[in-house]
């Protein structure tokens, strides 16, 4: 049994959820998307996700990450629970996605793909950074593999202190147990599966990429683009604060403007087919 699965820790995600699984639709996906729902998740939400077709399974208490690193890692904070994902053993395959991820065109071929494929995201304009984004990733579940990662807390922090950071994520903890990924290429897929929409425009107009509709036979195509931070364009304020960061870049945002404005699209279509359902 193979599925797209996502994580939703925290009720502030929930429009993310709904538009990514839109997005999975529209580029007609053979497999449908599973929602893993954290503890704090009440069931009024999970029934809205079930009733937009969704399959949802609640996770148990979140992995042993102290109360208080989580409370100064931000918003990465919510994300340990995504760590469930490796111990799915009643799938044999599963592709995670990010929930501030918009899916441009079909991507079931990840399902082919060896497990830990994953994207250096960013790479080809820092092309220093070697670690895999956690935002996608193709994943073999493994009985105790949760664990396990979980036990790589103290060297992700560590690994992150000598590079002067003091937040992590369930990403680090990831790259930390997965140690030997930088270096095995095969496990590296095309920075077009993993973009960050302030990336975009480099990628476009630099890097040889093009989106979907203007991709025809073209090799480079931007596949999914990453919403990182922690505003997200479904937040309230998202669309001022977008504006104020465009004119602050006083550069060219084109391609940047048009997906943000084609996601928010989305989010609005996904909304509307819920209340439908009704």
């Amino acid at each position: 049994m193979k599925s797209y699965v996502t994580s939703l820790s925290t009720e502030s995600y929930l429009p993310g959820v709904f538009a990514l699984n839109e997005s999975l639709r529209r580029v007609e996906s053979s497999h449908p998307l599973l929602v893993l729902t954290s503890p704090g998740i009440v069931p009024a939400v999970s029934n809205k996700l079930l009733q937009a077709g969704m399959a949802v399974k609640g996770v148990p208490a979140s992995v042993p990450v102290p109360a208080d690193l989580k409370a100064a890692s931000g918003h990465w904070g919510h994300t340990f629970d995504k760590l469930h994902v490796f111990g799915l053993t009643e799938y044999d395959k599963l592709v995670y996605v990010d929930s501030d991820m918009i899916v441009l065109t079909n991507i079931d071929e990840l399902f082919d793909k060896p497990h830990m494929s994953a994207v250096a995201a960013g790479q080809l304009l820092n092309p220093a950074w070697n670690r895999l984004n956690s935002g996608l990733m193709a994943i073999v579940p493994e009985s105790g593999l949760p664990e396990k990662i979980a036990l790589t807390l103290d060297k992700a922090r560590s690994d992150q202190a000598l590079g002067g950071a003091t937040a992590i994520g369930d990403q680090d903890l990831i790259n930390a147990y997965y140690w030997k990924w930088a270096s095995s290429p095969e496990l590296h897929l095309d920075q077009g599966y993993n973009v960050f929409q302030c990336d975009l425009d480099a990628y476009i107009e630099k890097q040889g990429y093009r989106l979907p509709e203007d991709a025809g036979q073209h090799e480079r195509t931007v596949k999914i683009v990453h919403f990182i931070g922690p505003q997200k364009p479904w937040m309230k304020g998202a669309s001022l604060k977008h504006y104020v960061n465009v004119v602050r870049k006083r550069g060219a945002v084109r391609w940047e403007r048009r997906i943000f404005s084609a996601y928010k699209k989305v989010i609005k279509q996904s909304a509307m087919s819920l209340d439908a359902q009704r």
